[in-house]
C-alpha cells in the first residue's frame, strides 16, 4: 500500500487511517506500471484496512478492475526473530492468529493453475508481505523482519504448474522516482524517515 500518517491514538486506526496524498500519488503510479504489463489482472484484492483499500481503488481506478476485500491480508505482526519487544501490546496469541491468517492467504493465493495462466494483485501490507515471501521460497519463517519493503513496491511470485514458487521480484520501486520512494525504516538509505510510532 502508499504512504499513509500513522495516527495510533485513533480508536480503529487501521479501518480509518488513509493514504495521505503522496501515497494516492505512489498507488496512481503502480496503477500505471501494472496497466503497462503485458498480462491482465484476473483479479485485484485488497486487505480491508483502509490504506489498503485507498491503494486498490488507486490502482483499479487505473487499469479498470474493481477490488474485492480479503481480510486474511489485513496487516497483523507474526513471530519475530529477535527483539521480540517490536510487537509492542500484540499478545502470543495475536501473534499465533496473525499466522493462522497468513498461512490461509497463502493456501488460498499460491495454487497453481495449471489449466491456464491467471495474474492475481494482493495489495496488502509490510509485514504480510514479507512473510508470505518466506513461506514461497522456503525460508526461516522467523527471518521475514529482515527484509525492507517499499510503499507501493511490487513484489512478484510465480506460482508453476508443479507448485513450486520462484520469485520474479522484491519491493521493485523503480516505477516510482527515487524522491517519491517511502520504505519501511530507511530502505536502502534514501528517502525520509518514518514518523514516530506511539505506543498503543
Amino acid at each position: 500500500h502508499g504512504m499513509y500518517d500513522r495516527a495510533d491514538s485513533v480508536a480503529n486506526v487501521d479501518l480509518v487511517t488513509g493514504l495521505n496524498p503522496l501515497g494516492h500519488e505512489q498507488a496512481r503510479l503502480t496503477g500505471q506500471r501494472l496497466a503497462g504489463l503485458p498480462v491482465k489482472l484476473h483479479a485485484l484484492v485488497t486487505s480491508n484496512y483502509l490504506r489498503a483499500v485507498n491503494t486498490a481503488d488507486d490502482i483499479g481506478a487505473v487499469i479498470g478492475v474493481k477490488p474485492v476485500v480479503d481480510t486474511l491480508i489485513h496487516e497483523c505482526t507474526p513471530h519475530y526473530e529477535v527483539r521480540p519487544e517490536y510487537r509492542r501490546d500484540e499478545s502470543e496469541a495475536e501473534a499465533l492468529a496473525c499466522e493462522a491468517n497468513l498461512n490461509a492467504a497463502f493456501a488460498k493465493y499460491f495454487v497453481p493453475t495449471p489449466d491456464t495462466d491467471t495474474h492475481d494483485a494482493l495489495v496488502a501490507h509490510g509485514n504480510v508481505i514479507r512473510w508470505l515471501v518466506c513461506k514461497a521460497m522456503g525460508i526461516d519463517m522467523l527471518r521475514w523482519q529482515r527484509m525492507t519493503i517499499g510503499n507501493c513496491s511490487l513484489t512478484i511470485l510465480a506460482v508453476q504448474p508443479d507448485g513450486q514458487i520462484r520469485l520474479a521480484a522484491f519491493s521493485d520501486t523503480g516505477h516510482i522516482p527515487v524522491d517519491k520512494q517511502t520504505w519501511t525504516g530507511r530502505g536502502a538509505g534514501w528517502g525520509p524517515p518514518p514518523a514516530p510510532r506511539s505506543m498503543r
